[in-house]
């Protein structure tokens, strides 16, 4: 039945004359998870055109071209023991940490096996990756969770400190250890932009993290269609049963949402490979789609929707859709039962950017199109997902 569907609405846009297409197309915005008016204002004043390319001021996540990142020394490793050696990543930049993003990246340490000098309730040494003066030191005045130290543009948070406040670091040393049962170290860096602090993704690539290797692509797993949250029925979380109506993608009509669920495996886990369920994926770090009508091959929509280079002002929600979970914490994953898988998943709106946005098939003609997903990781690896979608307003009238 799908076949037929498809071969007749391919048959009639091929014997179609002349369709004139839109260059690029304005995808209408819900009134669900909105920025503010000024940081709508700042887009729109900001982006060359509105076409169908992508460019970098209207990708949340995004630096500028040309952006550099400054270090108060050359040093290049990573904060914990040996210090150029890579150590598995258990928790990415810019995850779904409800309410907000997850601001660094949570590199693992076995706290089945702590350094055996290390103090009551201690884990793992802690290393500076950057010289520079401790600041924002809190130390056993907190609960260990909280405890944390900056140093350059690094923040080690989970960490009980061993320097003080302004105490001068070098890059290796030894400036506090991780907190016994949290399982990880989590490493937030900042960059100044436009005068500002911001939070970065430290494992951009030239930066401070090295050895860094990645072999696996992002895999984009399905692709679904959804119409328009009614109103009054947003719940805001990442439940995957609320509000809209899944669409068969033989039979697009009106406002439509594209959700992809996209996982990017790691090819590196250290000691975690001694137990694969505690593997988990990460999100990855560009997100693009493409839009393609299979009657004339124009393009009708290039977008890239997201990138984790820094810490977007635009709301979570925007980008992750309902059926997004976070990773189960290795504390937690150690208690379930041995058969159960600790890993999340991730569901990307590829239509929105700076607010939830879909694509109007009304304004294009019924037929079939081509819908393309791509996915990248840090490291350049690229995975994608091509569907066919008939649209079909006439057929629905």
């Amino acid at each position: 039945m799908k076949r037929a569907v498809v071969a007749a609405a391919l048959a009639l846009a091929l014997v179609t004359t002349v369709l004139v297409v839109p260059r690029g197309v304005r995808l209408a915005p819900a009134a669900v998870d909105r920025v503010s008016a000024a940081e709508v204002g700042a887009a729109a004043r900001a982006r060359p055109h509105d076409g169908a390319h992508a460019w970098p001021d209207l990708i949340p996540g995004a630096l500028p071209r040309g952006f550099r990142y400054h270090y108060n020394d050359a040093f290049r490793g990573w904060p914990l023991w040996p210090l150029h050696a890579q150590h598995p990543v258990r928790g990415s930049f810019l995850d779904p940490r409800p309410p907000a993003y997850h601001f660094g990246i949570d590199i693992s340490v076995d706290d089945s096996h702590p350094d055996p000098r290390a103090p009551w309730q201690l884990s793992h040494r802690v290393y500076a990756i950057e010289s520079g003066l401790a600041r924002d030191v809190h130390g056993l005045n907190r609960p260990c969770v909280k405890r944390r130290v900056e140093v350059g543009h690094f923040a080690y948070w989970h960490v009980s400190p061993t320097v003080k406040e302004w105490q001068h670091v070098l890059a290796g040393e030894a400036i506090g250890w991780t907190c016994l049962g949290e399982w990880h170290v989590h490493l937030s860096e900042w960059a100044r932009l436009d005068g500002r602090r911001v939070w970065v993704n430290p494992l951009h690539a030239g930066g401070k993290l090295a050895p860094y290797t990645d072999t696996a692509p992002p895999v984009v797993e399905k692709l679904r269609f959804f119409t328009p949250p009614r109103r009054g029925r947003v719940t805001g979380n990442l439940s995957p049963g609320y509000g809209p109506v899944r669409l068969s993608q033989w039979r697009l009509v009106g406002r439509v949402e594209l959700r992809a669920e996209i996982g990017d495996p790691q090819s590196f886990w250290g000691f975690l490979a001694r137990h694969p369920r505690w593997e988990v994926l990460d999100h990855p770090y560009r997100v693009a789609v493409v839009i393609r009508s299979l009657a004339t091959g124009t393009v009708i929509l290039r977008r890239v929707s997201f990138q984790s280079d820094q810490l977007p002002s635009t709301p979570y929600l925007v980008h992750y859709a309902p059926g997004t979970r976070d990773d189960v914490p290795i504390s937690e994953c150690r208690e379930l039962p041995e058969h159960t898988r600790c890993l999340g998943a991730y569901w990307f709106r590829p239509f929105s950017r700076f607010r939830q946005e879909f694509w109007d098939t009304t304004r294009f003609p019924d037929g079939v199109y081509e819908i393309t997903v791509s996915a990248w990781d840090m490291r350049g690896n690229k995975g994608t997902r091509t569907v066919l979608v008939v649209v079909a307003n006439a057929a629905g009238n």
